[in-house]
């Protein structure tokens, strides 16, 4: 059987845990190893405790351990598990490049040009949810001449306008 574990709390330490214990913002299973900290810090036995909170006997020896080898820090949940994502900062910096451009871009042009910059395949809607996210909205693309008309263009349209107002 092991060695029972000592838990000697500082009145700092227990108006900390008393706070997050209480702290409805606070996550729930933070609330409870804080309860638990604060009923071993009283005397309660390892096996009362588990019975007390509902938990197994290892989980709570864990949580103690973590408690006295990185006190506040260690009542937190780690990181949970899992590939990291792929979506990086980099690419949204990408994207609001591209889109301050006058050239009118689709979400499947703008998947090609994240594929042919960073090697990534995304799904549409994943841009699309990106795009969303950084505040773009869709908006249906016009028809408009690519800068300055040139002269013969202007006098064209004036007569083709003159003709059409004429019936002609």
């Amino acid at each position: 059987m092991p060695a029972p574990l000592r838990i000697h709390l500082t009145p700092e330490e227990d108006a900390q845990l008393r706070e997050l214990e209480t702290n409805p913002v606070v996550p729930f299973k933070v609330r409870r190893r804080a309860q638990a900290v604060r009923l071993a810090a009283q005397g309660w036995t390892a096996p009362r405790i588990a019975c007390h909170l509902g938990l197994d006997r290892s989980t709570l020896h864990r949580d103690l351990r973590r408690w006295l080898e990185k006190g506040i820090e260690g009542l937190e949940d780690g990181k949970s598990p899992g590939a990291s994502p792929r979506w990086i900062p980099a690419m949204s910096a990408f994207l609001r490049e591209l889109l301050q451009g006058e050239e009118a871009w689709t979400t499947p042009r703008l998947v090609e040009a994240l594929e042919g910059r960073f090697f990534v395949t995304f799904h549409p809607g994943t841009v699309r949810r990106k795009l969303l996210e950084m505040g773009y909205r869709w908006k249906r693309t016009r028809y408009v001449p690519m800068g300055k008309p040139r002269e013969e263009e202007v006098a064209r349209f004036k007569a083709a306008l003159e003709g059409a107002q004429r019936g002609g």
